[in-house]
């Protein structure tokens, strides 16, 4: 059973972004379920290797698509990109280095930025894809 349930209250109207939000949902719920069963320091490592790599993917299709059509508030978009990165490269280099970050901690911190990002920040461009052809 997954903890993140993706509905259409995150849906921000362009098919490829969807599918990548999704696919982000997949990767967190797999946190979640491993800690639902004790099992969230046997997977932690690979959950924060493949947001980061899937992330930085992610944000610079969208941040292409953003500059492409002109989008207005680019910048502090990227900005907020870039803060998500540094904390994702953060506990990363954290588990490379033989620490291990608070599951717990970790997967509030992810769940606070899905809200956060995908249905308040990401909303904003929503329309304005939209309004340049991109669905």
């Amino acid at each position: 059973m997954s903890t993140f349930a993706w509905n259409e209250s995150y849906s921000v109207h362009v098919q490829q972004f969807d599918a990548q939000h999704q696919k982000l949902f997949e990767i967190i719920n797999s946190l979640s379920d491993a800690m639902r069963v004790g099992k969230g320091e046997d997977v932690i490592r690979d959950v924060v290797a493949q947001l980061a790599v899937y992330t930085r993917t992610h944000f610079l299709q969208e941040e292409v698509l953003m500059r492409q059509t002109g989008y207005p508030d680019l910048a502090a978009h990227h900005d907020q990109h870039t803060r998500l990165m540094s904390d994702v490269e953060k506990y990363k280099a954290d588990l490379d280095e033989g620490r291990k970050p608070d599951t717990v901690a970790v997967l509030n911190f992810l769940r606070e930025w899905l809200v956060q990002h995908i249905q308040k920040s990401n909303q904003g461009y929503s329309n304005h894809l939209n309004a340049h052809g991109v669905h």
